[in-house]
């Protein structure tokens, strides 16, 4: 039987065509009881050198967030969030680096607004109507705004649901075509990006968020700007029988990279190199050898 010699093969360089790199959201937590890292960075400093360390590591955006959506996590107050995240977004705006603001509470999307952020992150999704006459009053600004899905639009996650594998799809939809259709009468459907939520935000049943996961190229088909988040959350740790946080990197990597290939532009992760690394990976093990897409050092932040 005749066998191609390597040199017959079809150059997958030309033929093979992979979705491009998504915009990677580092996650920089300056809270005390988030559950990946909650205390480690509320210093100023380590708090910037963790922004160097992600942005080093192949983030596009640094995602802050001062207010822990953990199930555990106590509220703290509106001038608390902000403060602790101010000084750290006028560092990192002197470096010229994409800033997103996680954060619910109208006051703080006010300063974030005024601090001309890239990006408002909203877990309730923009919801309340204080929120919506903040954006509509800023629509002369660029910064746009990613709204959550969730089980029932709470600051923060909860260990009682409704939603089942069958109906979080539909549910999902509906919510999303809801918000588009808000923020069209503002005039402001094109900054605005869809998350569908995942681990908490949605069940403790993981089988929610996997539901999720199967179906994302039907929610893409319909809804291309999402950000997606699963990085080392719940779903992975208990479909894999009780994985800790810190064991949760390859489940993370590996759901990452299923997103990007079904075409996902936006992703949130607390490690961007292994998502990088795993993109690299996955494209040579097709034959297709492109540039160090984003692994290389930015020579131009200084902390």
């Amino acid at each position: 039987m005749e066998t191609k010699m390597e040199s017959d093969l079809p150059n997958r360089n030309q033929q093979e065509i992979f979705p491009p790199k998504p915009i990677l959201f580092g996650v920089l937590n300056i809270t005390s009881d988030s559950f990946s890292d909650g205390g480690k960075y509320l210093r100023e400093d380590l708090a910037l050198a963790k922004a160097k360390s992600l942005i080093e590591e192949g983030a596009d955006v640094i995602d802050i967030g001062a207010q822990s959506s953990n199930i555990k996590a106590e509220p703290i107050s509106e001038d608390t969030e902000w403060n602790r995240m101010k000084e750290i977004i006028s560092e990192l705006k002197k470096k010229k680096v994409a800033i997103s603001i996680d954060t619910f509470r109208p006051y703080v999307i006010q300063k974030a607004l005024e601090a001309d952020v890239d990006y408002i992150n909203n877990i309730r999704g923009f919801v309340d109507p204080e929120s919506l006459d903040l954006l509509k009053g800023a629509s002369d600004k660029s910064t746009k705004y990613i709204a959550m899905f969730s089980q029932d639009h709470s600051i923060k996650a909860s260990e009682f649901s409704d939603l089942k594998p069958e109906t979080v799809v539909p549910l999902a939809l509906e919510f999303f075509r809801e918000r588009t259709k808000t923020f069209e009468s503002l005039g402001l459907a094109d900054r605005l990006i869809l998350d569908p939520g995942m681990g908490f935000f949605l069940s403790p049943d993981y089988k929610v968020s996997f539901a999720i996961l199967s179906k994302i190229a039907e929610i893409l088909s319909e809804f291309p700007n999402l950000m997606v988040s699963v990085t080392k959350k719940s779903f992975l740790g208990n479909a894999l029988g009780g994985l800790p946080v810190e064991d949760r990197i390859i489940p993370t990597a590996i759901s990452e990279i299923y997103l990007w290939s079904k075409g996902v532009q936006m992703i949130r992760t607390h490690s961007p190199k292994s998502f990088l690394l795993a993109m690299k990976t996955w494209e040579m093990s097709h034959g297709v050898y492109s540039p160090q897409r984003g692994l290389q050092e930015r020579s131009d932040y200084r902390p």
